[in-house]
């Protein structure tokens, strides 16, 4: 008996019409379609103590003008799960900035940003320039701003590690100083979240000396959208989400951190184990989540349920 047309057909994986998604070549789920075994990636989450050492009030004051009392209060950031952010990349696509699910389109938005982190997410665009590569500059205005100079290896790279910048989170403040002592601290927390944790680079512990510039006057400071998609933490997240999507990095940059904490409000059944969650007026929910997020385990040893 003669195969009916239906049957000889070949299985054709992937999209109809490429005219959309025109990037499908060079996107990671090609591997899975030939079944090639891929790789987690490997995302940077800072590993400092500035949740570990007290935080002076007039310090914190200062960093609450400056826009980022929301995020130093949301705690320590949970350990990422590779296999989760593995996961979502393959399902990211360039084309559209959005998560491809069996149940539709998704993505990380404005009101993401805003409402898990506290950050704002109206405002100026975070956009600078590196005024000069004197090493003279930069030693003065860390000095007048942060209050230490850089080593010679960072004058040389021209910028900070994480470790020259949490060490000053070491030094003792008294009630005594004058309030410029509290402005520079303050500088240095948000130095720290914004290169550590917001927008960090594939490095991981590296700051450049550049990011300075916005945090020289507090008030222009609190004028910047730091959650937003003009230069800051969103921004920076789908340009390194497109990056890895197309294969073209392993190691992701980006607020993987915040990734994760939007996978877990969003798809509800990958979400840990939460213990008496109360809800906190006014506070941005990955707040509530660091303080009760039990230690979480969403995956086997050596397996990965989201990837296919």
């Amino acid at each position: 008996m003669s195969s009916s047309p239906s049957s000889r057909r070949r299985l054709l994986c992937g999209h109809e019409d490429p005219s959309v998604l025109y990037l499908q070549r060079q996107h990671v789920s090609n591997n899975i379609w030939a079944g090639v075994e891929t790789e987690d990636v490997r995302c940077r989450r800072y590993e400092g103590i500035i949740w570990d050492v007290p935080i002076h009030p007039r310090v914190l004051a200062v960093v609450d003008e400056m826009g980022f009392g929301g995020i130093l209060r949301c705690g320590q950031p949970k350990d990422i799960d590779h296999h989760l952010i593995t996961a979502l990349i393959e399902r990211r696509r360039p084309e559209t900035h959005t998560f491809h699910f069996p149940v539709g389109e998704a993505t990380v938005t404005l009101e993401d940003v805003e409402v898990l982190w506290g950050l704002k997410v109206d405002g100026d665009a975070v956009t600078g320039y590196i005024p000069t590569k004197d090493v003279s500059y930069w030693i003065q205005l860390s000095l007048d701003y942060l209050g230490f100079v850089p080593d010679t290896v960072e004058l040389k790279e021209m910028v900070w590690m994480q470790t020259s910048l949490s060490n000053q989170l070491r030094i003792e403040l008294s009630d005594e100083h004058d309030q410029y002592i509290y402005v520079q601290r303050a500088r240095v927390y948000c130095l720290l979240l914004l290169g550590s944790l917001m927008i960090p680079n594939a490095s991981g512990n590296k700051i450049p000396f550049f990011y300075l510039q916005f945090f020289m006057d507090v008030e222009r400071c609190a004028s910047y959208s730091w959650g937003g998609a003009t230069g800051a933490t969103l921004a920076c997240l789908y340009y390194n989400l497109c990056e890895a999507a197309l294969a073209r990095r392993s190691d992701v940059g980006g607020a993987c951190t915040l990734l994760q904490l939007w996978a877990w409000e969003r798809i509800s059944n990958i979400r840990p184990k939460m213990l008496n969650p109360v809800h906190i007026d006014y506070a941005p929910c990955a707040e509530l989540e660091a303080n009760i997020l039990t230690k979480h385990c969403l995956h086997l040893q050596n397996h990965k349920p989201y990837s296919h």
